[in-house]
Order: C-alpha cells, then structure tokens, then sequence
C-alpha cells in the first residue's frame, strides 16, 4: 500500500527539470545501445527522406540524433518537449527545430506530419486516447506513429518497493494496442530485449539521482531506504547485469 498520494504531474515536472543537465550521462548507457533502439525506429518508422518526422517528448534529442547519423532527411526533425532544461541540451546547429510544448498541446495543432515518434513518453500522458486521435488526425495517409516505450514490469536492479511502483507507473502494451486501434491505426507490435552490465556504484549513482521518473516520486528518505536495501542486496557485486525491455508499437494510418 502506498503510504500517500502521488501527484504524478508535478513528479513528471521535477524529474525533468532537475535531470535535463545529467540526463544523456545517466540514459545514455552507451553507443551501441543508442544504436540498436535507433535502427531498429529507423525500421519501424520506414524513414524515407521526404519524411517528417516528429520526435514528440525528444528530450535532448539523442535518439533523433543518431538516427540522422543513418538516415538523410530532407527536413528538420521536429522535436516537440515541455521542459526547457531538456531541449537546452540540443546544439543550436544540430537539424532539429525545437518546440517547447506538451504532447497534448502539440497534437491539437493544425499541421501535418508523416511520421511521429513517441520514445519513453507515453507514460506521462492522462489521456492517452485522446492523444493518439489527434495524432491520426494530423497524420498523412500513411503515416506512421512509433512508440517506444518500457513495461510495466520491469526487471532492473532496484529496489522492491520502486519495482512495484514501476508496475503502476508505465503504460500497458495491451491496453496501448486497444487505444491505438480504437483511434484508427493498425498496430504491429514488437520488442527489443537489450542486455546491460554496469558497474554498481555507477548504477547506485543514477538511482540516487533518480534516472527513472518513477524514483523521483520517493521521498528522500524512501530513497535512502531503498538504496541500503540494494546495498545489501547485492554486496557481493562489483558489476549488475539486467536486461531492458522495450515495446515497440507502430501504428499505421491505412488510408
């Protein structure tokens, strides 16, 4: 049982702007890892370079930026973000035209796109459903929406109480599909399963300054807790290993 009420919202809010300076340092995890998330986005999406491509919740941009690495694209990506501290990570020069705006906000504007990725973000969205008709709405007959996103079980090197959390705090893949479809799309899915081996002070570090939106909503003293627990779980351990999951739905506008 949880011992109060979490405004999701204002979680979501102080996880980005206190992380947007740190955030490739801790999400990063490395090269190949970016690399394998993007080809296979480059896949989904069947980038063409007339293509354009929105990368909605982008972040600072490190995945539309490495899928520029392999693919040319006629037009800049648009990279729609909330938080200032996460867009402010983009070099000014890189190919991407920054839009400072919720997903939601961006989605009821009246412009079209040919391919929308949603990368880790659907999560923070309450109304997912209505989100994902706009979507369909502003998309060209084709059109393609991506999204990547984690489980709601996961299975990282955490502590027990963030991992029964984490089970309320991502989206369901089934219950994504159902919305999807009931927006218009026809939906394919997949999944990429990516191993880690990190070293575990590094690890501790990130939980400490809360990597993952859902740390962010423990009281400081609730992380404190959980991260002895992990001491002492694995003590033995100089390196953790875990796997990542990832979902990835590609929903096609059939028109």
């Amino acid at each position: 049982m949880e011992k109060h009420t979490i405004d999701k919202e204002a979680v979501i809010k102080k996880h980005y702007g206190r992380l947007g300076e740190q955030y490739d340092k801790f999400l990063y995890y490395s090269p190949e890892f970016v690399r394998t998330l993007t080809s296979r986005m480059i896949e989904k999406l069947q980038l063409q370079p007339e293509d354009q491509l929105v990368d909605l919740g982008c972040g600072t941009g490190m995945y539309s930026l490495d899928m520029l690495k392999q693919v040319s694209l006629n037009k800049p990506i648009i990279g729609v973000d909330p938080f200032a501290e996460m867009l402010s990570n983009i070099e000014e020069n890189a190919p991407i035209v920054q839009v400072k705006e919720d997903a939601m906000a961006y989605s009821e504007r009246e412009t079209q796109y040919d391919k929308i990725l949603i990368k880790e973000t659907v999560h923070h969205i309450e109304d997912r459903s209505k989100l994902f008709h706009n979507l369909y709405q502003q998309l060209t007959p084709g059109g393609i929406l991506l999204l990547v996103h984690v489980p709601p079980r996961v299975h990282y090197p955490l502590f027990q109480a963030a991992l029964d959390r984490a089970a309320n705090w991502h989206a369901d893949p089934d219950q994504l599909t159902i919305q999807l479809t009931e927006a218009g799309f026809t939906v394919e899915r997949d999944a990429i399963d990516y191993s880690h081996t990190i070293p575990k002070q590094h690890y501790f570090n990130m939980v400490k300054n809360c990597y993952m939106s859902v740390l962010t909503s423990f009281e400081e003293d609730e992380l404190e807790a959980g991260l002895a627990e992990m001491q002492v779980k694995y003590r033995e351990k100089e390196q953790l290993a875990f796997v990542d999951h990832f979902d990835y739905l590609t929903a096609i506008k059939m028109e």
